[in-house]
């Protein structure tokens, strides 16, 4: 099965899921560990629901791009490599097909959920943890 499926949108279907939803998803949580470490009570409820909104954000953008796109994507290509032949799944003919083309638009939701979602609210969060640091160090630093 491998020998048909290498190289083909399995592959990248393998790839994302497994990069984002081990490593990536276990360094967010190490980040918010850090955010939620370096916050007062206070200042974390303004923060909390900017990582909540991005932890939806970035699981549900994920499954979505793995289940819309690269997992339909990458069996039809199978499909064309047990039917045509490996050369001609990764060839321009296939590629460039009307049905590969609106797979790759099916993506679209999923990204945009992930990106708006999932990585904008965890960059606010992210950001608004730096500026409640650099202010109680600005603080601390007069206070001296």
């Amino acid at each position: 099965m491998s020998y048909f499926e290498v190289g083909t949108l399995l592959t990248t279907n393998h790839g994302h899921a497994a990069m984002m939803g081990v490593f990536g998803l276990f360094a967010i949580s190490f980040m918010v560990f850090s955010l939620r470490q370096v916050s007062t009570d206070e200042e974390w409820l303004a923060v909390e629901n900017y990582v909540r909104l991005s932890f939806w954000g970035l699981n549900i953008g994920l499954a979505l791009m793995v289940l819309s796109n690269l997992f339909p994507g990458g069996i039809l290509q199978l499909l064309d490599v047990l039917k045509n032949g490996y050369w001609h799944a990764r060839g321009p003919e296939y590629l460039n097909s009307r049905t590969s083309i609106m797979i790759e638009w099916f993506r679209l939701p999923g990204d945009a959920i992930f990106i708006f979602l999932g990585a904008v609210p965890l960059f606010i969060a992210s950001w608004k943890t730096y500026r409640f640091v650099r202010k109680s160090i600005v603080k601390g630093a007069r206070e001296e």
